[in-house]
């Protein structure tokens, strides 16, 4: 199947319009104050959506206007949340999380009917509880790949931690965002894959440079309006560099630990070091540094698959909050684009405290221009040998 990557990102905005009203929807049978904190076209493997925290909720199999399956669902304490706003006291059940489903659900499908212009059926709904690897076979989800829309909903003051994904069955993506001179969607599985191999050459980096042993732990290439790249990040303090790109696409790449992460790298790498508040003197020259080694180990492996160069900035030091980071960094890509193509990878370690998530931000044009040139197969072969030096 093709698409066009340009509307990867406009469909984004439907998306976001069918969660606002989800939204409204649970505030006006809650009473919470709900918002929408991220919406966007994600191409994420099975593995990659299959989180192992425990999640209840509701599924609804979709026909007519679009066809396919969506996943509501919320963590434990979350249900019970909105459950006890509904009525104080009363235990969670299936029927009342079905109730609630079923509302919310009807907000985002309302959403998309209104946009296609069409009729949205959708099933009576099915409660469901388990892992997200669980719900996810049990909706019969693409095991190797699933093109998905994802939102999740939000609250201040409020542990809501709503999640909705719809799967769209081939025929339907082929509706809403097929194009006969488009992209194929090989290409793009390619390249998610590409960036798992540059995040993997990268966490092996920061192994050999601070002892901390490191592994990748969430990849995503997502399609979103440029303006809703912050809310991707969370409202933490983070530290770390912003890195310019320029080669067969430019754009920007984000290195962000947060501060208790990066307290931990800079006593490895300057033992003896007390980082301060504001993570000044040595500590910032190990965090730009590594920063820097990190982004350099990322592109020469897509800089290898793709057969050119890929030139990188001086690092610019960050300490701020997460959206105010990629709000600067937007700042700059929106003067451009409208939409954005999002790489995101999260770096975790097992017996440290280790966040680290890297975020890279090409420009579209040029980056729509590198897909064009790119052989699946060939490049697949490189992304292999790359991901195994």
């Amino acid at each position: 199947m093709n698409v066009d990557v340009e509307s990867l990102g406009s469909v984004s905005r439907t998306a976001r319009e069918g969660a606002e009203r989800a939204a409204d929807n649970l505030a006006g049978m809650t009473g919470i104050d709900a918002r929408v904190d991220v919406t966007a076209v994600t191409l994420a493997s099975f593995d990659d959506l299959a989180h192992d925290d425990e999640r209840v909720g509701v599924e609804v199999d979709l026909s007519g206007g679009i066809e396919g399956a969506s996943l509501l669902t919320f963590s434990p304490s979350g249900a019970d949340a909105l459950l006890d706003a509904l009525v104080p006291g009363a235990d969670a059940t299936e029927s009342a999380i079905a109730e609630v489903g079923n509302v919310v659900t009807s907000g985002f499908v309302d959403g998309w009917a209104d946009h296609l212009g069409t009729i949205v059926d959708v099933s009576p709904p099915a409660y469901v509880e388990g892992t997200g690897a669980e719900l996810l076979e049990a909706a019969g989800v693409d095991p190797d790949r699933a093109l998905a829309f994802r939102s999740e909903v939000v609250a201040v003051g409020e542990a809501l931690d709503v999640e909705f994904h719809m799967f769209p069955d081939p025929e339907s993506m082929r509706e809403v965002l097929g194009a006969d001179d488009g992209v194929a969607v090989e290409k793009l599985v390619t390249l998610r894959e590409m960036g798992r191999a540059g995040a993997r050459t990268a966490s092996e980096s920061v192994s050999a440079m601070t002892g901390i042993d490191a592994c990748v732990d969430v990849t995503r290439l997502s399609f979103v309006p440029v303006e809703d790249v912050p809310g991707n990040l969370s409202d933490a303090r983070y530290v770390g560099v912003v890195l310019e790109l320029d080669g067969p696409f430019g754009g920007y790449v984000m290195i962000l630990f947060d501060e208790a992460s990066a307290r931990e790298v800079v006593d490895a790498l300057v033992p003896g070091e007390e980082a301060t508040d504001s993570f000044d003197g040595m500590a910032r020259s190990a965090m730009t540094e590594l920063g820097n080694v990190m982004t350099s180990s990322f592109v020469d492996g897509w800089a290898n698959v793709l057969d050119a160069t890929i030139d990188i900035s001086t690092p610019q030091f960050v300490h701020d909050m997460g959206g105010a980071i990629a709000e600067s960094v937007v700042a700059r890509l929106g003067r451009r684009q409208a939409n954005a193509v999002l790489f995101d990878a999260a770096l975790r370690a097992d017996d440290r405290t280790f966040d680290c998530e890297l975020y890279v931000l090409p420009d579209e044009t040029e980056f729509r221009d590198a897909l064009d040139d790119i052989d699946v197969d060939d490049t697949a072969e490189r992304t292999t040998k790359a991901g195994s030096l």
